[in-house]
């Protein structure tokens, strides 16, 4: 099939989407699942964007608003990328029950897809969710927007926007904790039925973002107040029913040998410029403080 040349009108899109973001707050919220995220979002007032009246308050985008297929609980969430989509590319994604971004992926294996001017947009290896979340921001009304995500890859799509990227750490005990209520909330409540999470998969997301370290860490770098053992992180694993191998192997990627004092601290290569971190306290109320302060330096 011919290659698709992206027309002047679409570069100046892009161009005049980043343009119209200079006037905006956008915050990245990262986090594993269960930092406390959500209990941040409430305390800001945020709505998911879908939600909101007006352009006044807090939105949040979340790469989970463009999550499922046009069948049971997914269709919003398809028809949410469907907008967003190219009209050429629409049917098409539709019918795959796949995101119309990713419709280069299939045309460089040989199959017969409809052109699509944005699918040269989409950057390997990433989410192809946080296209959307881009272009809902590039596109919408929204003057203060949050993008709640479990990483940093959205800032891939937002090149040259200034954006605040809070990191939210919250220490493993209180993580646990988190996910423990969370999935009891879930079994006791409909309306949050889907809101389970595996403690495994929470820790994995940790273990991509955090390292043990033996010295005390610098606040602005890692957790100085909490300190951690292989020993008590076993004891706190087996709790929440971690097999004896699934501790082993988060211990060692988190670099906690022996059984001395250890802190946490991100990952060299998680540190980039601009990143803020903000860890969790115990009684869960004083890190909110600390996001208004962030905030409202801008």
């Amino acid at each position: 099939m011919k290659r698709y040349i992206k027309p002047w009108e679409d570069w100046q899109r892009i161009y005049e989407g980043a343009k119209g973001l200079k006037s905006r707050k956008i915050v990245l919220l990262d986090g594993t699942s269960s930092a406390g995220k959500s209990h941040a979002l409430k305390h800001l007032g945020a709505r998911p964007y879908w939600k909101a009246k007006g352009t006044g308050g807090w939105v949040v985008v979340a790469s989970d608003d463009f999550s499922g297929t046009g069948k049971g609980e997914g269709r919003e969430g398809e028809e949410r990328r469907l907008k967003l989509d190219h009209p050429n590319i629409r049917p098409w994604a539709k019918e795959n029950e796949d995101a119309g971004i990713v419709s280069g992926l299939y045309r460089k294996d040989g199959k017969d897809v409809p052109e699509n001017p944005y699918e040269d947009e989409f950057i390997k290896g990433t989410d192809p969710r946080l296209w959307y979340v881009a272009q809902e921001i590039k596109k919408g009304p929204w003057k203060r927007i949050v993008i709640d995500d479990i990483g940093n890859g959205v800032l891939r799509y937002l090149p040259g926007v200034r954006v605040e990227w809070i990191l939210l750490h919250a220490p493993l005990p209180i993580l646990l904790k988190n996910v423990e209520e969370r999935n009891k909330r879930a079994k006791q409540d409909k309306n949050f039925k889907n809101d389970d999470r595996e403690v495994k998969m929470v820790l994995d997301q940790y273990t991509e973002k955090y390292r043990a370290s033996r010295t005390r860490p610098d606040r602005s770098v890692g957790d100085p107040d909490t300190v951690l053992t292989r020993s008590e992180l076993s004891r706190l694993f087996k709790e929440h029913r971690l097999s004896g191998r699934e501790t082993r192997d988060v211990l060692d990627r988190l670099g906690i040998k022996g059984d001395q004092d250890h802190w946490i601290q991100v990952k060299s290569s998680y540190l980039k410029p601009g990143i803020q971190l903000v860890n969790v306290d115990p009684s869960r109320t004083d890190y909110l403080d600390q996001i208004d302060g962030i905030l409202r330096t801008r």
